[in-house]
């Protein structure tokens, strides 16, 4: 009898391995199909167009097309594709699924894309793209393009859960246009680790390139930018509902016809914003960037939340040299918690502003532009602006929308402005 029952169990092991195959096709079309689900939105539709699954193996084409039609309008003139049939070879091993992906209907695209996805839907990818050259379609304004790509890839993995990771190499892209001009970019890259909620990306981004450059049509160089990298960073803090968020540009030089600037850096904040409120007015404007009265309805109790929970703007750096000279600033703007009615009387924001302000310039920039000169004349007559060994600085507190010197003087924020706009006006 015991002899009976182990060859019961390895009958039916091998009748599970003999059926396997079966159940993870199964499986795996179940997960194609949620994971097609999810990637439709407002501006591209996907959907599968034919399921062969087989015992070791399917094949699955899936069509992806555009739903905008502003956006398809745009591509159908530069000639475009509005819609991708993307047809992909799927092996089931023991426990995921393997696919390599190839476009159908636009062969002279050299893309394709390796998955390979787990039973639970956790993905890791891999997209290749072989060098490609584009030539737009003619039209009446004669502004026909011709973009030129080196190997690119991109890769990472994307999670049921929605945490997705990625990293995006371009060695080189070129536009060169019918007049002559030319636009190149070298060494692009960009990565991220995060995920997308209420329309609104939490964790990091980072982009960097090695070059742009702008030529006119004598090929001499207008405008060109080297080292350049941003970064994003996103928090939210679930027990308080609140959200930070925070930008950095680098810059090593930025030159063009009207002068040059290096050493850019910025460092700019957004800190205990409201979640809810805040991924709201994000989603609101992703679906309308041009907003109509319903949508100005909409928005007021989301500002009016935001406001209410009080949030800090901050500007941690920025710097930058230009020939002449440096500029660098710190400041924040803090609106305290409380501030209510924003939406009915904006007059309560300036009366409720804490914060701080300390900024820098040197005598060759101010020297420089006269309109700028006589404006800081002005503040330094107020006495709002001290001049010290390496240009001008000013330097206050912020309490109650007014600033606070460190002599004691206190005027409304206001007042800072005032005679820059004045000045800058009577220059014109």
């Amino acid at each position: 009898m015991h002899q009976f029952k182990k060859i019961g169990a390895i009958g039916g092991a091998i009748t599970l391995v003999l059926c396997w195959p079966l159940a993870v096709g199964h499986i795996g079309e179940r997960v194609i199909e949620d994971g097609i689900a999810q990637l439709s939105n407002e501006g591209v539709t996907a959907e599968i167009v034919s399921y062969k699954r087989g015992y070791l193996s399917s094949t699955v084409e899936t069509r992806y097309f555009v739903a905008d039609p502003e956006l398809k309008e745009q591509l159908d003139i530069d000639g475009i594709p509005t819609e991708l049939v993307v047809q992909s070879n799927i092996s089931h091993g023991l426990l995921s699924l393997s696919a390599h992906s190839t476009i159908v209907n636009f062969p002279t695209f050299p893309l394709t894309v390796d998955t390979v996805t787990q039973l639970n839907g956790n993905t890791d990818y891999q997209a290749n793209l072989q060098s490609w050259s584009y030539q737009s379609e003619q039209t009446s304004q004669g502004d026909q393009v011709t973009m030129s790509l080196s190997p690119a890839s991109l890769s990472g993995t994307a999670t049921v859960l929605g945490q997705v990771t990625f990293e995006a190499k371009l060695p080189s892209l070129q536009l060169d246009f019918e007049s002559g001009e030319k636009l190149m970019i070298s060494e692009l890259s960009a990565s991220g680790d995060g995920q997308k909620e209420g329309g609104f990306w939490l964790g990091e981004q980072s982009l960097s390139m090695k070059k742009f450059n702008v030529d006119d049509t004598q090929l001499d160089s207008v405008f060109a930018m080297d080292n350049a990298s941003y970064k994003f960073v996103s928090s939210q803090d679930s027990e308080r509902d609140r959200i930070d968020t925070q930008h950095l540009v680098d810059v090593a030089q930025v030159t063009s016809i009207n002068g040059n600037m290096t050493e850019f850096s910025l460092d700019f904040a957004l800190k205990s914003l409201d979640s809810t409120a805040f991924s709201g007015l994000v989603d609101l404007y992703q679906r309308n960037p041009s907003l109509g009265q319903a949508d100005i309805t909409e928005i007021a109790p989301l500002i009016e939340t935001l406001f209410a929970r009080g949030f800090q703007v901050e500007m941690n750096n920025m710097n930058f040299r230009l020939d002449e000279g440096q500029f660098k600033s710190n400041w924040l703007l803090e609106i305290p918690e409380g501030t209510n009615n924003v939406s009915r009387d904006p007059s309560v924001v300036l009366p409720a502003l804490q914060g701080h302000l300390d900024t820098q310039v040197s005598d060759g920039i101010v020297n420089l532009y006269p309109p700028l000169k006589q404006g800081v004349d002005e503040l330094m007559v107020m006495e709002m602006v001290k001049q010290n060994d390496t240009g001008y600085q000013l330097k206050a507190n912020i309490e109650g929308g007014e600033l606070v010197f460190e002599n004691g003087q206190k005027v409304p924020i206001a007042a800072l402005f005032l005679p820059l706009m004045m000045s800058g006006s009577a220059g014109y």
